[in-house]
């Protein structure tokens, strides 16, 4: 089917030497793709047989390493769920809700994938996987919502941009509420087993992408001041600060 294709593609216009361009392109893209695919299938076999043998000491020593870095974390995950989105400065238009009442629950299945294939698998490749699968499911419900609220439901061409259009600054809030919600046991020691475990050929593509940003993430909520509180200033604007606190009960 794809020669057929090919050859259709190429049967009107251009010269023969851009369709001979082209064609060894796409051969190139397609050996690149199953280059990676091969590749990523013996990096898990390595990892069954080398790293889970290994796991009790890896995890020994990054438990003990980030110990303290991660009890922190485990408090500030544990009052930041009590927090509504709101608190994550995550956009309203991109509110995704389940459940009513004092049950509402935002993004879950976003939150699951995180918590199940990240805070529960074995293999390092695995839960990279399920960073980049949560990632997705973020711009799915996202975009769903989006759709939804503008009325192109069906609307396949207008699905497929709306996958792309939600920004860094719109995800990276969500992406971090999402992470608050894994309850994720060891954040930190997990961040460095896969900064060291990826192959360097992901780093450079989608799961270096989500990688980075759930280390983002993990930095952000590191160094979330849980004393500040938020204060309008009656212009729009608004001022977080422990210390602003202070001085006002001081005036």
């Amino acid at each position: 089917y794809s020669g057929l294709t090919e050859d259709l593609m190429f049967s009107h216009g251009g010269n023969e030497s851009d369709k001979t361009a082209t064609r060894q392109r796409q051969r190139d893209d397609e050996e690149d793709v199953w280059k990676r695919f091969i590749a990523m299938g013996v990096r898990e076999q390595v990892e069954v047989e080398i790293y889970v043998p290994l796991r009790s000491v890896i995890s020994r020593q990054l438990v003990n390493g980030w110990m303290h870095d991660d009890l922190e974390m485990q408090f500030k995950m544990q009052e930041l769920r009590k927090r509504p989105p709101s608190y994550f400065k995550i956009n309203a238009d991109y509110y995704v809700s389940e459940g009513g009442g004092g049950n509402v629950r935002y993004y879950p299945s976003a939150s699951r994938i995180l918590s199940e294939g990240v805070g529960r698998s074995t293999l390092p490749c695995q839960k990279l996987r399920a960073i980049v699968d949560s990632a997705k499911e973020i711009i799915r419900l996202t975009s769903i919502m989006k759709d939804n609220a503008d009325g192109r439901i069906g609307d396949k061409d207008d699905k497929n941009n709306a996958y792309t259009s939600l920004g860094a600054d719109d995800f990276l809030p969500i992406f971090i509420y999402c992470v608050v919600q894994a309850e994720l046991e060891r954040p930190c020691a997990l961040s460095v087993l896969l900064r060291t475990l990826c192959e360097p050929f992901q780093r450079i593509g989608e799961t270096g992408y989500y990688l980075a940003t759930f280390e983002a993430a993990v930095v952000h909520i590191r160094q979330i001041d849980l004393t500040a509180q938020e204060i309008n200033d009656g212009n729009g604007t608004v001022v977080s600060s422990s210390s602003t606190l202070a001085s006002s009960k001081r005036g």
